[in-house]
């Protein structure tokens, strides 16, 4: 096994943790390969709307992160749905049962990290 050092492997590097959709998560990975890189997609659940969610990590060269960044905002934009009230976490805040309230949903959070040692075997 290889240690990375910062003029390694790891220099130019940043760690992308792109949260999207679970039913997007799939196609997040397809659309990264298609700019020939990688990633690893983890289940996750989303803290608002407690739906299911996919959370992608990659470690993606400096140079390529304004190509994941429009990536992402060409193929998974965001999107607005109606959502009974009853089913949102502040339920108690509306109590007619035939509320709807909109919400943003879909498109996709990208934290960019940086990678102080990056190890591949």
């Amino acid at each position: 096994m290889a240690e990375a050092s910062e003029s390694g492997e790891s220099a130019g590097r940043k760690l992308c943790t792109i949260v999207v959709a679970a039913s997007d998560g799939d196609r997040l990975v397809e659309q990264l390969v298609g700019l020939d890189l990688t990633g690893t997609k983890i289940g996750s659940t989303g803290g608002f709307l407690r739906r299911g969610s996919a959370t992608v990590l990659s470690a993606v060269p400096s140079a390529m992160v304004s190509k994941v960044v429009a990536m992402l905002h060409r193929e998974f934009p965001v999107r607005s749905e109606a959502i009974p009230a009853q089913q949102l976490p502040f339920q108690e805040d509306h109590e007619t049962t035939g509320e709807t309230v909109q919400v943003r949903v879909g498109g996709a959070v990208m934290f960019v990290l940086d990678i102080s040692r990056f190890e591949q075997t």
